[in-house]
């Protein structure tokens, strides 16, 4: 997989940033990218809230695999991710408590805190990541606190100033309560000013939730014993998966065209992406559909039959048990 650096990667998106694709100061924004470059199509809104805050809504889908090599500052802040969809590879230095290389997977939210180190994102193609990520100042979490007996273990080296070791966690699968603010920050209705309230409050909130998380102990930090070629054949074999989602082959052919044994590719694949194969296809076909109903002007049936499904009343029967919600009313906009 190629590697590149963190100032070639931007090279590339402001490259490809033609005259309006950058949106400066809009919508409550610091800046919306819209763009497309030679590993993915991007639609990018950040913005710096004074509170020590940064958030990012990232929707991108990559065309490519590419390795993206960024140096961490010793000033890092504490970084909080949330996966609606996507899943990404991390490679790290040696550090005491943090495994050399894990996932971060869909469906999933984490917590890290890697300052002064060389990290390594691994992006694979045909991987739709649309997730929102939060860079906290540690000055702006210790405004909240007056005492350490409530802190999570992880994060109280941190607020005591002492010298704070670098970790990596999965917090746990996100919320129905979680998603609920995900997709309020998503569809924020303001403007302006009111828009940027808007972000913090729901920004805070869905901090909370997670540090609330983190605290009754759900999360477990996940390691693999998958080899690295394994790991990349069984991204191949997803790939393959998602470009034949009409007709997706059966179990035993899949892991014949990557050139694996098939237990290995149903296991492996549970062990990576935390679900099994066809169980993957249904929740990735959910998601294009529901991003199709939102951002697109195309029927409810036209959507069905992009996403495999021949009967648009099984269709609708599948997505209504994914997400609680008609398709025809995600079109009308009642979510």
């Amino acid at each position: 997989m190629e590697v590149i650096t963190e100032e070639e990667y931007l090279e590339q998106v402001e490259d490809s940033l033609k005259p309006g694709n950058a949106i400066y100061n809009a919508d409550g924004f610091d800046e919306i990218d819209i763009c497309r470059d030679k590993y993915c199509e991007r639609n990018c809104r950040a913005v710096a809230l004074p509170s020590g805050i940064n958030v990012e809504l990232c929707n991108e889908l990559f065309y490519n695999s590419v390795n993206v090599k960024y140096q961490r500052s010793e000033s890092c802040n504490l970084m909080s991710r949330f996966y609606i969809s996507g899943n990404k590879g991390v490679v790290l230095p040696t550090f005491k408590g943090v495994e050399e290389s894990y996932q971060e997977l869909a469906g999933n939210n984490y917590l890290c805190y890697l300052p002064n180190c060389e990290e390594i994102e691994q992006f694979f193609s045909r991987e739709h990541y649309h997730l929102i990520k939060i860079s906290l100042e540690l000055d702006f979490i210790k405004n909240f606190v007056t005492g350490l007996e409530s802190i999570p273990q992880q994060l109280q080296p941190l607020l005591e100033g002492n010298c704070t070791p670098h970790f990596h966690r999965n917090v746990g699968k996100i919320t129905p309560a979680m998603t609920t603010v995900l997709w309020q920050i998503f569809k924020a209705p303001y403007q302006g000013i009111l828009q940027r309230m808007y972000l913090e409050s729901k920004v805070l909130e869905l901090f909370v939730l997670q540090i609330a998380q983190l605290i009754e102990g759900q999360g477990i930090q996940k390691s693999t014993n998958l080899k690295a070629y394994e790991i990349e054949k069984i991204h191949q074999a997803k790939e393959i998966l998602i470009s034949n989602q009409a007709e997706p082959p059966t179990l035993l052919k899949l892991a014949q065209q990557v050139g694996i044994h098939h237990m290995k590719l149903k296991q492996g694949f549970r062990e990576l992406f935390g679900t099994t194969v066809f169980a993957y296809l249904y929740e990735y076909r959910m998601e294009m559909a529901r991003n199709l109903l939102l951002e697109d002007d195309i029927s409810v049936a036209a959507v069905a039959s992009t996403v495999g499904y021949s009967n648009a009343s099984q269709f609708a029967a599948a997505f209504k048990r994914k997400f609680g919600i008609t398709p025809k009313s995600i079109r009308l906009g009642k979510i």
